[in-house]
């Protein structure tokens, strides 16, 4: 078991420091890095953009033998008039 400990443990906790202290570095030399400022919309404006309509999934639904589940959701589709 302290075979495992060495083996293992060491070079894991060593690999974590690493990337820890390079996180922090990228962090450090990434606070001057400038975004252009996005174009905030408030309900006032005018809607420029077309219509976006999602559909979740494209896999057909199944009969579950329980309702309820997770997978009861996937499939479907959207719709609206513009």
């Amino acid at each position: 078991m302290d075979n495992w400990i060495a083996y293992i443990g060491v070079p894991v906790t060593v690999l974590v420091v690493i990337f820890a202290l390079a996180c922090v570095v990228s962090m450090a030399f990434s606070n001057g890095v400038k975004y252009p400022k996005q174009q905030e919309y408030t309900l006032d404006q005018k809607w420029d953009r077309g219509p976006l309509l999602f559909s979740a999934t494209e896999i057909e639904p199944i009969a579950l033998p329980r309702h309820a589940e997770p997978n009861d959701v996937d499939g479907g589709s959207a719709s609206a008039k513009w």
